[in-house]
């Protein structure tokens, strides 16, 4: 068991940051512990020093995560703004101008609450109408940092991967050489040796090319057009 001010871990039942702990509450015997997602533990006859050390740990996350953003306006206000269902900066279309000062990495909120799962949502739908050049230049997110830029960054790198490995991978494709040259004929097999070509620009126009001995066409050349088709085909 372990509890402090950054993580809850009460094995077999959780281990967790506060980060992720919505509220605390007793019911009965139960210490029941509700997370961000709205899933709900209940951890039975834990003992009345353990449950006060639980509370005690919570409530002293809970007065960091406070300090910290009323020193960082920039946070507080972009999370008053998910709790009212906003997202918490604006982006025009076509441009990431509008991310300002909320993307600016801060190692002292490492461990802010989590933006809530529809804002982030929308942040995705947003981040995919961006053209990929502007996202290239957005920073990247830092390991086992939850601070908004952080999670921000990292929801919008999840959303547009996908649309940018299929611009690369459009763009890295080469075209092959024989799709570049027109073929005029069309040759089919029509017994042993024996071939029929068309014109694909006047399917009127036909003949049959016999490759055994001697090789011949029906258009009476010996080295006509439509028997080197059929060898390259």
């Amino acid at each position: 068991m372990k509890i402090n001010d950054k993580i809850l871990s009460i094995p077999p039942y959780i281990s967790t940051s506060w980060r992720h702990v919505k509220s605390l509450q007793m019911k009965g015997p139960f210490l029941v512990i509700t997370l961000m997602g709205g899933e709900s533990i209940n951890i039975p006859n834990l003992k009345a020093e353990v449950i006060e050390q639980i509370f005690s740990a919570h409530a002293e996350y809970l007065e960091k995560s406070i300090d910290s953003q009323e020193d960082d306006p920039t946070l507080s206000q972009a999370m008053l703004n998910t709790d009212q269902g906003e997202v918490p900066f604006k982006l025009g279309i076509g441009s990431i101008d509008g991310m300002g000062n909320p993307l600016i990495h801060n190692p002292a909120q490492r461990d802010a609450p989590d933006i809530p799962k529809q804002i982030l949502e929308k942040i995705a739908a947003i981040a995919k109408i961006i053209s990929p050049e502007e996202l290239n230049v957005l920073p990247k997110a830092e390991l086992d940092c939850n601070c908004l830029h952080c999670q921000i960054v990292r929801t919008i790198n999840i959303a547009v991967e996908p649309e940018m490995m299929t611009a690369l991978n459009a763009e890295e494709e080469e075209v092959k050489e024989e799709e570049l040259v027109f073929q005029q004929w069309d040759v089919t097999q029509a017994g042993d040796k024996l071939f029929n070509v068309m014109n694909k620009l006047d399917t009127q126009e036909n003949y049959r090319v016999y490759l055994g001995h001697p090789v011949g066409c029906t258009c009476g050349k010996s080295s006509c057009e439509h028997i080197v088709a059929v060898l390259k085909s």
